[in-house]
C-alpha cells in the first residue's frame, strides 16, 4: 500500500473499530435506549480522533520496532513479509484494544472500582470481541473502500 492508501485504511479502520466497539460497549453496559444513542453520538467523534492519533503515533512505531527486532536476522523476503504482517496485526490489535478499553474505563469512572482480575477478564472479553469484529467486518470493508477510492 502507498502512504496515502495506508493513511486512508487507518482512518477507515479506526472509524469502524472505534464506532463499533464504543457502540457495543455502551449497549452492553446500559442497554440500547435514547440516552445511550445520545452519549454514543457525542463521544464517537473524539473517540475516532483519539484512536487515529494513537495509531499513528504509538501503535505504528511500536509495531515497526517489534518487526525490526524480530526480522533483523531473516533474509527470505516472503518470510519477512509474512512475519511482519502477523506482528503488525497483533501489535495493533493489542495496543489499540488495551489503550482504548482502558480509556473508556477511565472516562466512565469505573477503572478505579475494578479489581485487577475484573480488569484482566474485561480486557480479554474486549480483545476477543475486537478480534472478531476487526477480522470479520471492519478490515474487509476498509480494504475494499481503500482500493475502490484509490486503486493501485
Amino acid at each position: 500500500m502507498t502512504l496515502k492508501q495506508r493513511l486512508l485504511f487507518t482512518l477507515f479502520l479506526c472509524t469502524g473499530m472505534a464506532s463499533s466497539m464504543s457502540w457495543l460497549g455502551m449497549a452492553k453496559s446500559v442497554g440500547i435506549n435514547h440516552n445511550m444513542w445520545r452519549v454514543f453520538w457525542l463521544s464517537v467523534g473524539p473517540t475516532i480522533a483519539f484512536a487515529f492519533v494513537l495509531n499513528l503515533l504509538v501503535a505504528v512505531n511500536l509495531s515497526n520496532l517489534l518487526i525490526k527486532w524480530q526480522t533483523h536476522r531473516m533474509v527470505d523476503e516472503a518470510r519477512i513479509q509474512a512475519k511482519s504482517t502477523t506482528i503488525r496485526s497483533w501489535t495493533m490489535l493489542l495496543t489499540m484494544c488495551f489503550t482504548m478499553s482502558t480509556r473508556a474505563l477511565l472516562l466512565n469512572g469505573t477503572l478505579g472500582h475494578m479489581t485487577v482480575s475484573q480488569f484482566i477478564l474485561g480486557f480479554f472479553s474486549t480483545l476477543t470481541m475486537a478480534y472478531f469484529i476487526r477480522d470479520l467486518f471492519v478490515m474487509p470493508a476498509a480494504t475494499r473502500l481503500v482500493f475502490r477510492i484509490m486503486p493501485s
